[in-house]
C-alpha cells in the first residue's frame, strides 16, 4: 500500500550540504527525498555496495526461469537444464551472505 504523503517540508541547504546529501542518497541507492525522509525519521540508512548489481542479476535469472516456464506450458520446451542457473544463484547467495557478514561486523 502506498503511503499517503500529503504534508510538504521545505529545507534549505548550502550547495556543499546539498551535494553531500545527494551523494549519500545516490550511494544508498535512494531518491534524495527518500534518503532525507529516512534520516529525519532516524531510520538507519545502510549502504550495501554491490547490492543493486546482485538484485539485477537475480531479476534476470527470475525472468529467464519465467520464460522457460511459459515455453514449457506452451509445449515448446520439454527438458531444461538449470545447472548454470543453480551455480549463479549459489554465487549470488554467497555474495549476499558476505555482505551481510560485513554489515554485522
Amino acid at each position: 500500500m502506498k503511503d499517503n504523503k500529503t504534508k510538504r517540508v521545505s529545507v534549505r541547504f548550502t550547495p556543499e550540504q546539498y551535494d553531500s546529501v545527494c551523494i549519500r542518497a545516490q550511494t544508498a541507492g535512494l531518491e534524495t527525498a527518500t534518503y532525507i525522509r529516512a534520516a529525519a525519521m532516524r531510520h538507519k540508512v545502510t549502504v550495501v555496495p554491490g547490492l543493486n548489481e546482485m538484485t539485477h542479476e537475480l531479476k534476470m535469472i527470475g525472468r529467464n526461469i519465467n520464460q522457460l516456464a511459459v515455453l514449457a506450458h506452451a509445449g515448446k520446451v520439454r527438458i531444461a537444464s538449470f545447472d548454470e542457473t543453480v551455480e549463479k544463484l549459489g554465487l549470488l547467495y554467497a555474495a549476499v551472505r558476505s555482505l551481510a557478514e560485513q554489515e554485522s561486523s
